[in-house]
């Protein structure tokens, strides 16, 4: 049985430039709902005023969320709550 409180984040992920982050879940109390990961933003501007690092995930070397508006799946939901079980 899926089990809507659950939440965990996947300890692996892909390393190129831009990647996104590792997989994630949760219930809608703590992911209300899930934008996209825009892999072209470029985050590593410690020069910038003010700075700007990449500090979504150890090693990330571009990308970020934007959560400005909700985005759907293939099946409409905009939220990650019943995603954790899938073996």
């Amino acid at each position: 049985a899926v089990d809507p409180d659950m939440s965990i984040t996947a300890v692996t992920h892909a390393k190129w430039y831009g990647a996104p982050v590792p997989l994630f879940c949760g219930p809608k109390t703590e992911y209300s709902f899930t934008g996209t990961w825009d892999h072209s933003y470029e985050c590593n501007k410690p020069w910038a005023d003010p700075p700007e690092l990449c500090e979504v995930y150890e090693g990330q070397k571009a990308g970020r969320y934007d959560n400005s508006v909700p985005y759907a799946n293939a099946n409409g939901r905009t939220d990650v709550e019943g995603c954790c079980w899938w073996g």
